[in-house]
């Protein structure tokens, strides 16, 4: 059976571009994603994808879930490929449908079909479109990616930051003290400064002025 989805998404066409949010929530998709099969941390997820935003978001997803990501080599023989998902003991792969390798149409999933044929414990395989062409399929295993993750339904993320933090519910409201201050500290002297500037006078000898204080200074700074 091969698979007969147009594009990506919602069907539109590949979306190659994402802002970090958008990146930000595709990974938290993709991670419920892979929750969804029981994918937890330490759990190992092949990934057979070129260099795509694809591969970003699995990458986001693996870390989410303190998930080892297990890269795939493209292009290289079944028989390897095969010996590293035994070892590797993955139950869920990611993989592209195909791709360009030396500017020729590389079957990534036909290729990955045939490594399988000797790992029985894979359970799912998530394949993504990259060039609209048909793939091999087997029903009850293979998903598309990006149906799986239009599937997965976020909630709304709140602003994480809060202009008012003392008015959030249970928190008591700030201590006066721990107010920020604008004033200017150069209109008053600091709390450890016992010194009378220049042009202030002594509380010792009023009435000096600043060549008295100048001339009575010891050491005699001004020689």
């Amino acid at each position: 059976m091969s698979g007969d989805h147009e594009g990506r998404g919602s069907g539109s066409g590949p979306t190659d571009v994402l802002n970090h949010t958008q990146l930000v929530r595709e990974g938290e998709r993709a991670a419920h994603a892979l929750a969804r099969l029981g994918v937890v941390p330490g759990d190992p997820v092949a990934v057979m994808l070129p260099m795509c935003l694809e591969s970003v978001t699995v990458t986001l997803a693996c870390v989410s879930l303190s998930a080892v990501r297990v890269s795939l080599p493209v292009g290289r023989h079944p028989s390897l490929i095969r010996q590293r998902i035994q070892s590797s003991g993955a139950r869920v792969l990611v993989s592209a449908d195909a791709c360009l390798v030396d500017g020729r149409v590389h079957g990534v999933k036909a290729a990955l079909d045939r490594a399988l044929t000797g790992c029985p414990d894979v359970e799912r395989v998530f394949v993504v479109r990259q060039l609209a062409q048909p793939v091999p399929w087997q029903p009850g295993r293979d998903r598309w990616w990006h149906e799986a993750l239009a599937a997965e339904t976020l909630p709304p993320r709140p602003y994480p930051g809060h202009m008012n933090d003392h008015a959030r519910p249970g928190r008591s409201p700030a201590h006066p003290a721990s107010r920020l201050d604008f004033d200017d500290p150069l209109e008053r002297p600091s709390s450890d400064d016992t010194d009378p500037g220049w042009g202030d006078e002594s509380p010792d000898d009023p009435g000096s002025g600043d060549l008295a204080r100048f001339l009575r200074e010891r050491p005699p700074h001004h020689l």
